[in-house]
């Protein structure tokens, strides 16, 4: 409104002789100008594609939340903010945002800015209820790596990986039965074969593959790791202490590379979930509630988790390019977990170490034993890592 008023002022008196030619030209030469100015600062809408929300009442959503927003401006959009609850849950560097937001059950509110080199602009307030939780859908330029389990795994058997002893061996994966490997989820006939012969009642044994040529790694924040996993009859879960699935990254940041480890397992003595977050001052195995967890014998169970690497504050922010001196995003955020096709949301946030590696991509599977004299098996298929 001031603006057309002060435009239209200006036009409407560029003719007047009351004033000198010359501070006539001068006058509408900075009134135009302001006028100029004034028309690059407007963010005219900031709307919302993803997912469709209800401008009146609450809209039931899926978590984690895929969230698609544009806005248009005379001058280029600079970047977003987005709010949850009061609390900012993502921001980016971009003229558009689209993001998976992983939020807890219940009822939130969602508020959304842009911003141009002048002014900021924002969504209207919407009311949001999250109902349910689901893998997110990966963007076509997400880099996959697909059938992680045919190619070369390594055992670590060293002291470091926990435990009183270490005595694991990767075993053949052609079975004719517990299992039938001509029967397989991935239909490919390859796979891995995981076996402790527990030494002693703690024996611990690491079953990995890792990835470190891979030049776009450290501008990945995004990582759904999938994969099948199958646990003989003949092994007894009395003799399980417990079964860990971690994926990791190690990313050049501006003060050294950091490890971001994700690290989950079932213990099997409490028969609950444990993530790997802080307790204490510490990072350790902690409790999520999410019981029972003790997988069945003699059967296929399949295995999804959503993971973000996010800022200390829990945040995701995405900058224009990523470097070590642009990336904030130093923490671990775990998303969701999928185990036979029922999702639960995590939502633990976890600091990264320094643990002086070089910067890797991976995977890996550890087995627990409970009692001295067992044998533990786990037959891997179809694993892959999809990261953007």
């Amino acid at each position: 409104m001031l603006k057309t008023f002060v435009c239209s002022f200006l036009h409407f008196h560029s003719s007047s002789s009351s004033i000198s030619y010359r501070v006539k030209v001068l006058a509408v030469t900075i009134l135009l100008v302001s006028c100029s100015v004034l028309a690059l600062a407007d963010v005219a809408a900031v709307s919302v594609q993803s997912p469709n929300l209800s401008a009146s009442g609450t809209t039931n959503l899926i978590s984690p939340i895929h969230l698609q927003v544009t806005a248009e401006d005379s001058a280029t959009i600079t970047g977003y903010v987005v709010y949850v609850d009061n609390v900012n849950v993502y921001r980016n560097f971009s003229p558009s945002v689209d993001a998976w937001i992983t939020l807890g059950p219940g009822a939130h509110t969602l508020h959304v800015k842009a911003w141009d080199s002048h002014s900021t602009k924002a969504t209207q307030t919407y009311q949001i209820s999250v109902v349910g939780f689901a893998p997110p859908t990966p963007p076509g330029h997400a880099h996959r790596i697909l059938n992680i389990d045919n190619g070369t795994w390594t055992v670590d058997n060293n002291p470091g990986v926990g435990g009183q002893c270490n005595h694991g061996s990767i075993g053949p994966f052609p079975s004719n039965a517990d299992p039938n490997t001509n029967n397989l989820p991935a239909s490919d006939g390859n796979g891995q074969h995981f076996i402790l012969a527990s030494g002693c009642r703690y024996d611990d044994s690491l079953f990995y593959r890792k990835y470190n040529k891979d030049p776009r790694a450290a501008t990945y924040t995004n990582f759904l790791w999938d994969f099948w996993f199958y646990i003989p009859t003949t092994t007894n879960n009395a003799t399980i202490q417990a079964m860990e699935h971690d994926m990791f990254q190690a990313v050049q940041l501006s003060d050294g590379v950091h490890e971001f480890m994700f690290g989950s397992q079932c213990n099997y003595i409490s028969n609950q979930w444990q993530l790997w977050l802080p307790s204490g001052g510490n990072l350790t195995w902690v409790n999520t509630g999410i019981s029972p967890c003790r997988f069945s014998t003699g059967a296929w169970h399949h295995a999804t988790y959503f993971l973000q690497r996010v800022t200390a504050s829990g945040y995701q922010e995405i900058p224009n390019n990523f470097s070590p001196t642009t990336d904030l995003n130093s923490s671990v955020r775990f998303g969701t977990l999928t185990i036979d096709g029922k999702t639960t949301y995590l939502g633990g946030v976890a600091w990264s170490t320094k643990p002086g590696w070089s910067p890797v991509l991976g995977v890996q599977h550890q087995l627990d034993s409970s009692v001295a004299g067992a044998i533990i098996e786990e037959y891997v298929d179809g694993e892959s890592l999809i990261s953007w």
